[in-house]
């Protein structure tokens, strides 16, 4: 029996990255906005909204989403929530490009039969470890170039 571990499900890099890019898309909509030099109408001021909550929704999934692993489940928690009991898995792949993972957020890609397939990531190295394990049956060799587990 192990213990559970959690985490942040994206690297703090990876976080300000995304803030960043929202905040360029914000600044270049505003631009674009006063280039045209005329009031936009209703339709396109609604369009302007949701375009904007949905990329706010986005950058708040992005910072608040945690992952945890248990021995029965794996969740991931957030603005939504996914779990999948771990013996019901059919199929895992775990996606990790080394020494890219500060930026490009490892994850597992988990089936528990039928088509239905679940996505987890992982920014903390425990997290990460445990994926290692479901995927690879295995340790994650040290020195791999793994996220740190400072979150």
């Amino acid at each position: 029996m192990t213990s559970p571990v959690q985490g942040p499900a994206f690297s703090w890099p990876a976080r300000c990255v995304a803030l960043f890019a929202v905040v360029a898309v914000g600044w270049q909509a505003h631009e674009a906005w006063l280039q045209t030099g005329e009031s936009p109408d209703r339709f396109s001021l609604t369009l302007f909204g949701l375009a904007g909550l949905g990329l706010l929704y986005g950058l708040g999934h992005i910072w608040r989403t945690r992952t945890l692993v248990d021995d029965t489940h794996i969740r991931q928690v957030g603005w939504s929530h996914q779990e999948v009991e771990i013996a019901r898995l059919t199929q895992v792949k775990l996606i990790y490009i080394p020494y890219l993972s500060w930026l490009v957020s490892p994850r597992l890609v988990v089936r528990a039969g039928g088509m239905r397939s679940w996505v987890f990531h992982a920014a903390d190295r425990a997290v990460l470890q445990r994926f290692w394990q479901l995927a690879h049956q295995s340790q994650l060799p040290p020195g791999h170039g793994g996220p740190s587990s400072a979150s």
